[in-house]
């Protein structure tokens, strides 16, 4: 006859605790057991077997779910391999995902960054802006205006890393498409942007900073998506009152935010380059 364990047994043999081995009947990975005449629970070698079972799948990382889902199917062999396949491939995922940060973490040693703030953290809007515009344009990007790409990757970065209560991919995605499809365009942009990297060590009062604000709301405005980027600007500014001037402070110069805040008040009131502002 087949040697029967009771509970506390059961759960020593196999490593478990009897709440463990509860739980999983609970759960119904181990099927209710046969019970003795006085009432105790009874496991023989099918159940050590499925904690055997259940043991390995768990160092593979398989959540208790999945366990069930896998040794409580007939045929259970496809289902198995299913799950391993997804989890090979989250693995792999993961392995490059901490390969990225060994690299970062490696660049930023050599760079002896102290300033975490100052530390060059790929945006995700930014790379995304990045590939649908190309690489031949990035570089156009880097060999017109480097100042402004830089500028432009820091805000970024500042955008991706706070949550500003406005969805910015579908706007910056169509900006993208829009300048890739139209280079002409996208080289007017660059143009401006070496404008705007010219007013830097300005003033903020000066004639100039006023002039070209006035003169980039007219090239925004010609542009298909102007509204819709209003839009966005509106609910940014409302969120944000000033502080955004005190974070973008941070990449701009006081003529450059001060240009950016008549741009704004030029596309906000819809005022021509030929009117004045008061």
């Amino acid at each position: 006859m087949e040697k029967q364990l009771k509970i506390g047994e059961f759960a020593k043999l196999t490593g478990a605790t009897v709440k463990t081995v509860l739980h999983y009947h609970k759960m119904g990975l181990l099927a209710e057991a046969k019970r003795s005449p006085g009432g105790y629970r009874l496991y023989g070698v099918a159940e050590l077997n499925r904690m055997r079972s259940i043991k390995r799948l768990k160092y593979l990382g398989l959540s208790l779910e999945q366990i069930r889902g896998i040794l409580g199917e007939p045929g259970g062999h496809k289902s198995f391999r299913s799950v391993l396949l997804a989890m090979q491939t989250e693995l792999l995922n993961q392995i490059q995902t901490l390969t990225e940060r060994v690299e970062k973490i490696q660049i930023l040693l050599q760079e002896e960054q102290e300033n975490l703030l100052e530390c060059t953290n790929e945006s995700p809007s930014f790379k995304m802006v990045v590939a649908i515009l190309g690489e031949e344009a990035r570089e156009q990007y880097l060999d017109i205006c480097p100042e402004i790409y830089e500028q432009e990757r820091k805000l970024y970065e500042i955008i991706d890393d706070l949550q500003w209560g406005v969805d910015y991919e579908d706007i910056l995605r169509e900006v993208a498409e829009y300048f890739r499809d139209n280079p002409d365009k996208y080289y007017d942009s660059l143009v401006f942007g070496t404008k705007i990297s010219a007013i830097a060590e300005l003033l903020p009062d000066s004639p100039a900073v006023k002039e070209l604000a006035s003169e980039y709301a007219e090239f925004i405005k010609s542009l298909p998506f102007y509204q819709k980027l209003m839009s966005h600007e509106s609910a940014l500014q409302k969120s944000l009152n000033s502080l955004w001037r005190d974070m973008f402070a941070e990449v701009y110069s006081p003529a450059q935010i001060k240009f950016v805040e008549i741009l704004g008040e030029y596309l906000e009131s819809g005022k021509s380059s030929g009117q004045n502002r008061d």
